[in-house]
């Protein structure tokens, strides 16, 4: 698997595709941070937004990355189709690491924040980061690895996928039915919810129960994608 993930990575840097969502993400953090004294949970939620856009991107491109010959030398090289699937995410995951850390240190080491860091929000700050991650992963995996991304507007429907989770506070405002349709889609503010204003974050119940809401979604769509994975390949 090593081996794979690392050929998967030099593929990567040699097709020049992570040029574009990169210099999108330093431009976003840079212009983020262009102030000094910004808000602590709001900026990391903006981040943490950047981090959502770009995994979906960079993970379309990762799985578009091989022709349909050099796929299949690939799975038979690793001898199963899961393995294939895996060592993709494990390579986006690799991937992001440094952007993660970049976006979390960053306005630490720059002094950009009005108050100070303190554990809990440490912690809620790489929860929030790795979980846009992953909504990113899922999303791209969707309309790139599955029968999805046969489609003709795939990129189209990944962007509509993203507004709408975004947007999903506002649209069940306005439209309370919604909400019975939009818990498909990724639970953008069972985290950013949390990070609307200047108050101390507070560790309660609501934000433990949303939190473990989120890492169920999260096993939960994963499992569906492998599925619809092994019946594209198959």
């Amino acid at each position: 698997m090593s081996a794979f993930v690392q050929y998967q990575l030099i593929s990567f840097i040699r097709s020049l595709k992570f040029i574009p969502p990169v210099a999108f993400f330093f431009a976003w953090i840079f212009i983020l941070y262009a102030y000094k004294n910004v808000p602590i949970l709001s900026s990391y939620a903006v981040s943490s937004i950047a981090l959502y856009l770009i995994m979906t991107w960079m993970t379309m491109s990762i799985f578009t990355l091989d022709e349909e010959s050099e796929k299949h030398i690939l799975i038979s090289h690793l001898r199963s189709k899961l393995s294939y699937l895996y060592g993709k995410w494990l390579t986006l995951l690799v991937i992001i690491i440094p952007l993660l850390l970049f976006a979390v240190f960053f306005p630490i080491i720059t002094e950009s924040f009005k108050g100070n860091m303190s554990l809990k929000l440490y912690i809620f700050t790489f929860y929030s980061h790795l979980v846009f991650v992953l909504f990113g992963i899922i999303v791209g995996t969707l309309f790139s690895a599955t029968t999805f991304a046969t489609k003709k507007y795939a990129w189209l429907s990944s962007v509509f996928i993203i507004v709408v989770s975004l947007a999903s506070k506002s649209i069940i405002e306005i439209m309370a039915f919604a909400k019975w349709i939009l818990w498909v889609f990724p639970p953008v503010f069972k985290v950013v919810g949390y990070t609307e204003d200047d108050n101390p974050l507070l560790i309660n119940k609501y934000i433990l129960f949303d939190s473990v809401f989120v890492v169920i979604y999260l096993f939960v769509a994963a499992a569906i994608l492998v599925p619809l994975f092994l019946r594209k390949e198959g």
